[in-house]
């Protein structure tokens, strides 16, 4: 599907990291504004994946042709119509949040929005703005749904979750720069220029394995400070454990295959070979930081 599925079944972490990681009982996280948060980030990100399909579909012709080919099986038109509905729910969404809160400052969910179309689409169409293509990616997507997510819970923001959504972004961000590489060939016909074409391939890749050992170290650190000052029981602690172990290895994997694939000759192959494996990657970076904090709820 043009809303790029494999990449939503990996996003629940992202909408609800900051959210578990704020709440001190379960109830908090079954609240009706947090349903609407989660309900709300998965349309904008239906609708941001959309709006890349349509304005790649150029691009993806080239090679990713399972993508362009699920638009026009849609239709143009249709795909639009849909587009909007998801605005007018968004809308109605942020709105309703607005009013359960009784804060203005909800309806910055609509940041979310902007991001996601001013990315993809012209005229700013900031993927194809060099050094800056990485940004609505990395705080847009990433970035502030941590943030977002802990507010609606605690109206007191704090220096923890600031730490932990960058450390997040980063992980993401680094894993996020194999699609950039894999794109490399396809972008340059069609007039992107993307990081990977202002500082090339490989240090594009060397940095993102960077971002991911750093993210991981900044996202380990982080829970282990939470664990202790939760001081959860027994059985809660042993899987913790396993989970952690599980990130640990998992960060290693990801940032050694990034900096190797990025020493290559063939990178480029590389990267086409290897970028199949994002979702899995995101899958395996983001889950255990959920199970954790999930944990950490229910047992504290």
């Amino acid at each position: 599907m043009a809303s790029r599925a494999n990449i939503q079944v990996a996003s629940l972490p992202t909408a609800t990291l900051g959210v578990l990681l704020a709440a001190k009982n379960q109830a908090e996280i079954f609240d009706l504004a947090v349903i609407l948060y989660i309900i709300i980030f998965f349309t904008i990100l239906t609708y941001s994946c959309q709006v890349n399909c349509l304005n790649d579909l150029e691009v993806d012709e080239k090679y990713k042709k399972y993508l362009s080919n699920a638009v026009r099986s849609l239709g143009i038109p249709t795909l639009k119509k849909i587009m909007t509905i998801e605005l007018f729910i968004a809308g109605i969404i942020i709105f309703l949040l607005c009013f359960l809160k009784k804060n203005i400052i909800y309806s910055l969910a609509f940041f979310g929005v902007i991001s996601g179309y001013a990315y993809s689409a012209p005229p700013l169409r900031v993927k194809k703005r060099g050094i800056l293509s990485p940004l609505p990616v990395m705080f847009g997507l990433y970035f502030l749904p941590i943030i977002a997510g802990w507010f609606i819970v605690n109206k007191k923001l704090s220096f923890f979750i600031f730490l932990f959504g960058m450390g997040y972004a980063l992980i993401m961000q680094g894993i996020t720069f194999i699609n950039t590489c894999e794109d490399f060939e396809e972008d340059k016909i069609s007039g992107i220029r993307s990081l990977a074409h202002v500082i090339g391939v490989g240090k594009t890749l060397f940095l993102g394995s960077i971002f991911v050992f750093v993210g991981g170290f900044v996202e380990l650190c982080l829970i282990s400070y939470k664990i202790k000052i939760n001081e959860s029981g027994f059985v809660p602690s042993i899987a913790v454990l396993m989970l952690s172990t599980f990130f640990v290895v998992s960060i290693i994997y990801i940032s050694r295959n990034l900096y190797l694939i990025g020493k290559s000759d063939k990178a480029l192959v590389l990267c086409k070979r290897y970028a199949v494996k994002m979702p899995m990657w995101f899958l395996i970076t983001r889950y255990p930081l959920f199970f954790i904090c999930l944990l950490l709820v229910f047992f504290q």
